[in-house]
């Protein structure tokens, strides 16, 4: 094997581990966005007094279609777009907890926590190896982060629990999607217009939006149960 080839090897090791570095630490600052978001949304009264509920739903209405829009043909953008696409996303999400649940921003502080210590175990540790490690690592992190932060701020015990049921959830998204973070690792050797930065950003964007298409995809599946029920009635 000459030394180009071995040097081509080693680059193709190292690369996934450096995509997930930056895609964890971009699906971090996305999170601590959203909850600064979240708290200047309540600091300011900005949705009590002026904006009607209906407005929210309507925002929440518009951030699952984007969401689940943006999921379905996002290595289609380029890197500007998706960039705006995390923009948009971050603030809706942002206005949309702010009015449906006080303590998200509580939430997605503790699950950013999470995921910038398992980019930096990453970075100097390199455990991205295999599958579950990472993942355990993860999960014990993101419980221990929300035990220290709820005792911190003194949460409600709504928010104890919502934070841990969100760190599993995550946890288990990014496991979901782990072949799918993969595949962007692998576009940097298929596609010329591809970067780091790119891929990264994608895999950060998948994360974040894992929630919002498993919420989708979970109202669909009851659309489609309710309406089989009614049409067993009516045939």
């Amino acid at each position: 094997m000459g030394p180009l080839a071995a040097i081509r090897i080693r680059q193709i090791a190292f690369i996934p581990a450096t995509m997930l570095f930056l895609t964890y630490w971009y699906t971090a600052l996305g999170l601590w966005c959203t909850a600064g978001i979240i708290w200047l949304t309540l600091y300011t009264h900005f949705l009590i007094t002026h904006v009607q509920p209906v407005v929210v739903l309507w925002i929440s209405a518009l951030l699952l279609g984007l969401g689940y829009g943006a999921i379905t043909c996002l290595s289609r953008f380029g890197t500007v777009v998706a960039t705006l696409i995390y923009i948009a996303i971050i603030t809706l999400t942002g206005v949309s907890l702010a009015y449906l649940f006080s303590g998200g921003a509580t939430i997605f502080v503790i699950v950013g926590i999470m995921f910038s210590l398992n980019a930096l175990f990453i970075f100097y540790l390199n455990i991205s190896s295999g599958l579950f490690r990472p993942l355990i690592f993860m999960a014990v992190s993101g419980i221990i982060a929300a035990i220290v932060v709820n005792s911190l701020v003194a949460s409600s015990t709504l928010v104890w629990i919502v934070s841990m049921l969100t760190v599993l959830v995550w946890t288990l998204i990014t496991a979901l999607e782990k072949s799918t973070l993969h595949g962007y690792a692998r576009m940097l050797y298929h596609s010329e217009f591809s970067s780091l930065s790119r891929c990264a950003l994608f895999g950060a964007l998948t994360l974040y939006l894992g929630i919002i298409n498993a919420v989708v995809t979970l109202c669909r599946y009851i659309i489609l149960m309710i309406l089989e029920i009614l049409l067993s009635f009516r045939s």
